[in-house]
């Protein structure tokens, strides 16, 4: 007898920054597989690999999403060793890890999820190429000072730079070894915990300031709250004088929605982690075979500020 499924969004989004928009109907459950590897990070609980499945809308229990019991392995296709993940959970987090497994910049991996659903034996894999270690430079101006600027690391007290002086003060200038298509993640973490002080670089519709019922929206652990934002750009680098193949961003401001201190993420991401993020029925296109989801990866690094009036 044919019936709907759904999938369920709110699993997904725990430990991706995605929404999936009019999501599909399917005849089945079907296996659902969500996460990126980070290159020169383990496959760590902080960043898992989730496996699930859609329910029925009609009379499904939310519980049944998680699978607890899949044969996960992550296999290094250019040194040939295959690792086996374990199923975990901790604050908000949920889903397979292995601490050990340290992901290599510019390699191939391939994961394999082995379970059954349905009492059928279910097997889904998918591959990614961690993009190669970016240069990043955010003091392109050579402006940057204890003061002034990004930071690389964390510290109660960091550099400021006023709102308005981002755009033209410090784009963020990226080199790389050819012009191949790259694909570019910013990711915008307020660090301030949520106050009614907290004021918007651009008031929203008239509002300046987060209002009391905006607290649960702020600290949500689901994606599209208050306290982050995201951007991603598909780039054809440019080449200079001395044939350096290299971007320079400059209207990424607009992350930074509230004044305050800041950790903003900088990734260079493969094929499947931008689709996912950009098309409108992105869990069809995330690199899955056997399942929907996606499994990508990505090359980055963190910088830190205190974004000002």
């Amino acid at each position: 007898m044919k019936y709907s499924k759904y999938i369920i969004i709110i699993v997904i989004i725990l430990i991706t920054a995605c929404d999936l928009t009019s999501p599909e109907r399917f005849e089945r459950d079907e296996l659902v597989i969500a996460g990126y590897l980070q290159a020169g990070k383990p496959v760590s609980i902080d960043n898992p690999i989730f496996i699930g499945k859609t329910v029925s809308t009609e009379g499904g229990n939310f519980e049944d999403v998680f699978i607890d019991s899949a044969f996960v392995t992550i296999e290094n296709i250019d040194e040939v060793i295959t690792d086996t993940l374990q199923f975990g959970f901790s604050e908000f987090k949920i889903g397979y890890y292995n601490d050990d497994l340290v992901i290599k910049a510019g390699n191939t991996y391939k994961i394999m999820v082995e379970t059954e659903i349905d009492s059928m034996l279910i097997y889904a894999y998918a591959f990614t190429t961690v993009p190669d270690s970016i240069y990043l430079d955010l003091d392109y101006n050579d402006l940057v000072t204890v003061e002034y600027g990004f930071a690389d690391e964390y510290d109660e007290i960091l550099p400021q730079i006023p709102y308005d002086e981002i755009e033209d003060n410090f784009p963020v200038y990226s080199r790389y070894d050819d012009g191949s298509v790259v694909y570019t993640y910013y990711n915008y973490y307020c660090l301030e915990e949520f106050s009614t002080d907290l004021e918007f670089t651009e008031p929203i519709m008239g509002y300046e300031h987060l209002e009391e019922d905006d607290e649960e929206s702020y600290n949500s652990p689901l994606s599209r709250n208050m306290r982050e934002s995201s951007m991603i750009w598909r780039y054809q680098p440019l080449q200079d004088d001395e044939g350096n193949w290299y971007l320079l961003e400059e209207t990424y401001d607009g992350g930074f929605s509230y004044y305050g201190r800041y950790r903003l993420t900088i990734y260079s991401v493969d094929q499947n982690f931008y689709t996912y993020k950009y098309h409108s029925e992105s869990h069809l296109y995330g690199g899955i075979v056997g399942g929907i989801g996606y499994f990508g990866s990505v090359s980055g690094e963190d910088f830190y500020t205190k974004v000002t009036k």
